[in-house]
């Protein structure tokens, strides 16, 4: 399969767009980053990570807990799992096209 014709590829294009666009300040509550990937949303509670993932001690003064950042383990994370997902797309999408082809 071409490149570009990959979840794997398109799925790591959006993250790395998704992660620059947090990066850059526009998702203050980290409702992209976070909230819609699976992964981080369900490790960003539990004790051991959320201190990976979240950078607390630049939020020590601050009044509203959406502004806590990010730190770097949080984005390699996010790519990380997106290229996961996409490689389980793929691996789907050529059984099946196996699968079609065998049917024949």
């Amino acid at each position: 399969m071409k490149r570009w014709k990959s979840f794997r590829f398109w799925l790591v294009v959006v993250s790395m767009l998704i992660c620059v666009n947090n990066y850059l300040g526009n998702d203050d509550a980290n409702i992209l980053l976070i909230g819609l990937n699976p992964l981080l949303n369900a490790i960003c509670y539990t004790e051991p990570f959320r201190h990976w993932i979240f950078d607390f001690d630049s939020a020590r003064f601050a009044t509203d807990s959406a502004v806590i950042s990010v730190r770097l383990p949080a984005y390699i994370l996010h790519v990380g799992s997106f290229f996961l997902i996409g490689v389980l797309l793929d691996r789907m999408v050529w059984r099946w096209k196996l699968r079609q082809h065998l049917d024949r």
